[in-house]
């Protein structure tokens, strides 16, 4: 038993420990990685393409789970101050937003895919649909369904008491058991995971398909044809490198999901449950990683988005550098001026008087 036991605590301790780096790894870089994504998007250059769009509507989505969810889960498993699983109201708002938020910007994503694929048909009609105002549409109803195809979630989690990793019978929030967390296992697979890397591969393997046969048609003649040309493949690149990353964060979980709901309704032991707990933890957490590494995906993939960050530094250190000279100068005035008043103190006292000394003399006597 006395081996059982370290056992367990090891893994519960290993549980710890691997949800407070991979969160450290998600929140801190991750975190200066979304404010550049958001400084970058904005940018000029990239703010008239609607590919551009639908990532920074992602970055925003993604601000809320890195900088907002993730930092109530991660003191919710390291240091046991779960809200949720003592108020109801709490427990049925922060899974439901989890959830809705991250397949929303997961969605997005998508939506970039058809995107590029609207902007590299050989219709001119289809290609008018790349556009801003169509975008913000889209936005908008994405987000919009996102919120209605979760909705569910607020009637049907609830506060449980389970087992805990440490065999304590402590509450937990939960989805119901049975037939809806089943469905719920499914459901999450399938909006979250499954369907969005589907569509992202669907839609880039078809814009693929076009770009091939515009360059077959229409030979890359002119300066500004090669830059769109470039711009587009980049856009591409990035979104493939997003699409794998989201798959690989995502489908682990979507997989624990359903192994839970599946044996809910068996027995098992305390290592048992501390074994499925050290995986639930460490699958649960690297789904943030889809959120959170955006930033060094675009910036190894696209040469266009390394530019707009290149052209960010430079302009900051040109600040620095203009500012530091503005001090001087507005210090060197007043140095100039003190000197000029003490030089003028000195002129003041040299011409006084000298006092005669025969008055003096004479008062002496």
């Amino acid at each position: 038993m006395s081996s059982t036991s370290n056992e367990i605590n090891q893994l519960n301790e290993a549980a710890s420990v691997a949800v407070l780096v991979l969160s450290f790894i998600s929140f801190v870089p991750g975190g200066i990685g979304l404010m550049f994504n958001f400084l970058i998007f904005t940018r000029p250059s990239l703010r008239r393409e609607p590919c551009a769009l639908y990532f920074l509507s992602s970055t925003c989505f993604s601000f809320f789970v890195v900088f907002i969810i993730l930092p109530v889960r991660i003191f919710a498993v390291i240091f046991n101050m779960d809200m949720a699983n003592y108020n109801r109201g709490i427990c049925k708002i922060e899974y439901f937003a989890l959830y809705a938020t991250r397949a929303t910007a997961s969605w997005l994503i998508v939506m970039a895919c058809i995107d590029r694929f609207i902007h590299s048909s050989s219709d001119v009609n289809i290609r008018r649909l790349s556009s801003l105002k169509t975008t913000r549409i889209a936005i908008g109803l994405t987000s919009i369904t996102m919120i209605i195809l979760h909705i569910h979630m607020i009637s049907y989690y609830e506060i449980t008491y389970v087992s805990d990793r440490f065999g304590n019978i402590s509450p937990s929030c939960n989805s119901q058991t049975g037939t809806y967390r089943t469905f719920l296992g499914f459901w999450n697979m399938a909006v979250y995971s499954f369907c969005p890397s589907f569509f992202m591969f669907l839609f880039g393997f078809l814009t693929l398909n076009h770009i091939r046969l515009h360059h077959r048609v229409i030979p890359a003649n002119g300066e500004t044809h090669r830059i769109a040309r470039r711009t587009d493949i980049q856009l591409l690149r990035m979104l493939t490198a997003q699409v794998l990353v989201i798959i690989i964060s995502t489908l682990p979980f979507s997989i624990n999901q359903l192994y839970s709901s599946f044996t809910s309704s068996i027995p098992k032991s305390t290592l048992r449950i501390a074994q499925e707990n050290l995986a639930a933890r460490i699958v649960g957490t690297t789904t943030y990683f889809a959120h959170s590494s955006s930033f060094y995906l675009y910036t190894l993939t696209g040469s266009v988005f390394r530019k707009e960050l290149s052209n960010i530094l430079r302009r900051c250190w040109q600040a620095d550098r203009n500012m530091f000279p503005r001090i001087q100068n507005e210090i060197h005035p007043m140095s100039l001026l003190q000197k000029s008043q003490q030089i003028t103190g000195v002129r003041i006292t040299s011409q006084q008087p000298k006092p005669n000394s025969k008055i003096i003399r004479k008062i002496d006597i």
